[in-house]
């Protein structure tokens, strides 16, 4: 099982010869391709003996060309930066693009060595081209990339995860292998998400890539439940639960059986007597049936099982430390009794409705139920439930060595197993705060009529309030001098900073590295730019008077003016200006005159959106546009000499808000900002 790199360049060698050109340039290789990836522009996986892992990936850029898995190629391209067709399938700082492609011939990958799921699952197979036997239970589209497939191969020693094209395996040919015992071939890779390592998983060779051994049968072929086999199990029992995602049934001997079906239509009715045929998870109470058919025998329904009355103590015994878990309520149809405390609104987006009783909150899944059960979802209401006392675990019991249990949470069968005991009452205490509210502006109003009426108290405070706007007027003054200080150190001083560091880092390279030189000088010379905008837009701020607007849309468009050019211009900012700050309305107007200036210059956008509104207290607002669109993770920032995303981030920071950017290429961007509201400066 041992090979060392030298054995797989020796056996790379055989097959392909590689030769490149200008690495930062042209280039031109032989090569053998081991699979193709429909993405755009098409990606093509070539085996080769230079690259130290055992393969070269490239970027046709031509996705007419025909080609195919184990044809020799001759491919011609260059390097260079990712486009932004492509950001969202590389994270390299540079790809390899083909642009002419020609088909040799065709010949037989080479020959793969035998490995066992625990060999693959280790470092010994790494980047090793490998076999093994299995079967198939599982098979998924991957979640982030549509190019491409996974399945699961249970094999005597575990499980091995496979990657497949949808070029060389569609989705629905691949279902059709769940079952079946196959032969998988491939080379095996580490798999990654966002930078953590997650293990090791098997790319297949194109269409060779799996052999079918055995094909799929019948699912209700499958042998009985206390049969041990790899392949399906089945048992017959009545369906006693149903939720969004799961059923539950009940052999003829008492046994209650979790089943996940391969597909949420072939969800059953409860009562209903099925056979069900799936592969078979242990957890730590009982066993789930997963990728399971469903055939219902057509006989009557059977009634539903009676409820027994649980004491709440019993059942949220296992919460409490040290406490010993009472088995015997699993898969029982309970009934409790508690007062709704959590909303309508909280229980639309969770599907879970809380029931405090005895000083505790009860988790009732209600997901499957939200249609017909919305008369009981007002928080003070009091509840009489019925339904199946399940387990609950902080995460999928069969992706876990030792998962945690969090406790037993009850799912009704049928909306008749809620039951509105009492409705909320009238007299809430939202509703009182607003009586005594009433009460407190009708105290105070009679106060401000009665002051009134004293003439020597109005005199007084007419003095008082000439001091008071005295007093204000140079506060306002105070604090313009104080923000144009902040504007003008936070965006010239240190940009200014930037360039003279750049300046200095391209006189020290002027003679050792010429190219080194320009780009510091390059990305000085985008600084100053940022500095002459900057200071441009900070006089512009002083001079204009979009600030005394009392309709934020008119002082929007004021600002925009000079900026929009040709592009259409559409504005609902519903936000009374005296709810906003000076500081706030400032810090508004120039993130949007940002966004709305990046989206026409950098997204060649010729529309663009601005919305706005308060809701909790939080000033939300957004920038939509329909410019080309970019990948935010990839944009680029101040070490680049763009600062204005950056800006606005800081803007955003000093107000304790949250900035997020969703675009794709091609389909524009928007900018959504939420900040917490603070309260107007005094006019």
């Amino acid at each position: 099982m041992r090979r060392t790199k030298a054995f797989r360049a020796a056996v790379f060698a055989a097959l392909a010869g590689l030769s490149l050109r200008g690495a930062d340039k042209s280039f031109e290789l032989t090569g053998q391709i081991m699979l193709i990836a429909d993405t755009a522009p098409r990606r093509i996986y070539i085996i080769s003996q230079d690259s130290p892992d055992g393969y070269y990936v490239w970027d046709i850029m031509d996705r007419a060309v025909n080609c195919a898995s184990g044809d020799m190629v001759r491919i011609q391209g260059f390097t260079g930066a990712p486009t932004s067709a492509i950001l969202r399938e590389v994270s390299d700082s540079f790809v390899r693009y083909g642009t002419n492609l020609t088909v040799l011939s065709s010949a037989e990958f080479p020959q793969t060595v035998p490995a066992t799921a625990r060999e693959i699952s280790s470092r010994r197979c790494a980047d090793m081209l490998v076999h093994t036997d299995g079967t198939v239970v599982s098979v998924v589209r991957d979640a982030t990339n549509a190019a491409w497939n996974w399945l699961v191969v249970l094999t005597d020693t575990g499980a091995v995860r496979a990657a497949a094209t949808e070029h060389d395996y569609p989705y629905g040919e691949l279902r059709k292998l769940v079952d079946a015992e196959v032969r998988i071939r491939g080379m095996v890779k580490e798999f990654h998400v966002w930078r953590k390592f997650l293990g090791y998983h098997v790319i297949l060779y194109g269409k060779d890539g799996i052999e079918v051994r055995k094909p799929a049968g019948d699912p209700f072929a499958a042998p009985r439940l206390d049969v041990n086999t790899v392949h399906r199990r089945q048992v017959a029992g009545t369906v006693v639960g149903v939720s969004s995602r799961r059923f539950y049934i009940r052999d003829s001997a008492g046994k209650f059986i979790s089943v996940s079906p391969s597909s949420v239509d072939a969800m059953p009715s409860v009562g209903e007597n099925a056979t069900v045929s799936g592969f078979v998870k242990h957890g730590p109470w009982g066993i789930q049936l997963t990728e399971a058919a469903v055939r219902g025998d057509g006989s009557p329904f059977a009634a539903l099982e009676p409820s027994e009355d649980v004491d709440v103590e019993r059942l949220l015994a296992a919460c409490r430390d040290n406490d010993i878990v009472d088995m015997s309520l699993y898969g029982k149809a309970v009934r409790i009794r508690g007062r709704v405390v959590n909303s309508a609104e909280d229980i639309a987006i969770s599907g879970r409705i809380l029931l405090e009783a005895s000083q505790k909150n009860i988790s009732v899944d209600v997901a499957h139920l939200l249609r017909d059960v919305r008369d009981a979802l007002a928080a003070g209401s009091k509840l009489e439930v019925c339904g199946i006392c399940i387990p609950e675990f902080d995460a999928d019991v069969t992706n876990m060595v030792f998962p945690e249990f969090k406790g037993l949470i009850v799912v009704p069968r049928v909306p008749g197993d809620l039951r509105v005991l009492s409705r909320p009452p009238w007299w809430t205490p939202g509703r009182l705060l607003a009586v005594i509210g009433t009460l407190f502006g009708m105290l105070a109003w009679i106060f401000a009529w009665n002051r009134i009426l004293n003439r020597h108290v109005e005199r007084r405070g007419q003095e008082l309030a000439e001091e008071q706007v005295a007093h204000v007027a140079s506060d306002l003054k105070v604090y313009e001098r104080t923000r144009l200080a902040v504007e003008l150190h936070d965006s010239l001083s240190q940009n200014l900073t930037g360039v003279s560091l750049a300046i200095r880092a391209a006189n020290r390279l002027a003679d050792a590295d010429p190219a080194g030189m320009r780009r510091h000088l390059s990305l000085a010379a985008r600084t100053l730019d940022s500095c002459r905008d900057e200071l441009r837009n900070c006089l512009w701020d002083l001079r204009n008077h979009t600030l005394e607007e009392s309709d934020m849309n008119n002082a929007i468009r004021q600002t925009l003016a000079p900026h929009v050019g040709d592009a259409h211009l559409s504005i609902r900012f519903n936000v009374p200006r005296d709810r906003l700050s000076d500081n706030t309305a400032h810090a508004l107007l120039r993130i949007i005159r940002e966004l709305v200036t990046n989206a026409i210059s950098h997204g060649g956008a010729t529309e663009i959106k601005v919305a706005g509104a308060i809701e909790n207290n939080r000033l939300l607002f957004s920038v939509a546009d329909n410019g080309c669109g970019f990948i935010p993770e990839r944009r680029p920032g101040a070490k680049d000499g763009h600062f204005g995303l950056q800006g606005i981030q800081d803007r955003v920071d000093a107000f304790e808000g949250d900035f997020v950017i969703a675009s794709a290429p091609g389909k524009g961007a928007k900018a959504t900002i939420s900040i917490r509201m603070k309260a107007p400066c005094p006019a």
